[in-house]
């Protein structure tokens, strides 16, 4: 049975984010082999992954298990926009992975559920439940949505049951004592 996975910030090939981040790793070659580990370690061949923006190095896709939807982060707007240095396309995004949109945010639905996915935070929409990314390990729950950040979740794209876990967590014992405004 086809699985759901999300992500988001994953930054293949970055130094700059494996040193802001303080991500755990000795190098930026050691944190991709963990992120690609990690990932086909879970994610089936015809599992679908919602990667929520900042991918990274695009080479790394062909490594990766299943069909990846990729969502624009504020890396791939400016890959894009700096088309010329970059050599990034959106024809070119469009062979490397199973579907690409540039939308600020929009929704799905499962079963009874409707699922907003935003790169930013401040994209998120606010009659929904939300995942996110963007802010790295920053805040991992806002009282409508998740950060499903591999910064969050150990380096590994999260899979819907988890995330359906949180939303029933978040709308029904959400605390601002315990959680913030």
């Amino acid at each position: 049975m086809r699985r759901i996975w999300f992500t988001v910030d994953t930054h293949f090939g970055s130094k700059r984010t494996l040193e802001l981040s303080k991500r755990p790793f000795s190098s930026v070659k050691e944190m991709d082999e963990t992120v690609i580990n990690n990932w086909n370690s879970v994610v089936r061949y015809d599992d679908i992954v919602y990667h929520l923006g900042d991918f990274g190095d695009y080479n790394n896709s062909s490594r990766l298990n299943g069909k990846i939807h990729l969502l624009f982060g504020n890396y791939e707007r400016k890959d894009i926009e700096e088309a010329e240095v970059t050599g990034i396309s959106i024809k070119g995004l469009r062979k490397r992975f199973y579907t690409v949109d540039d939308r600020l945010n929009y929704s799905i639905s499962f079963d009874d559920h409707i699922i907003a996915l935003a790169h930013e935070p401040s994209n998120m929409i606010g009659t929904v439940f939300n995942l996110f990314g963007h802010i790295h390990k920053l805040q991992m729950v806002r009282r409508n949505g998740l950060n499903v950040g591999v910064d969050c979740h150990n380096f590994t794209p999260i899979d819907l049951e988890t995330v359906l876990f949180y939303k029933n967590a978040i709308e029904n014992h959400y605390d601002d004592e315990v959680f913030g405004k």
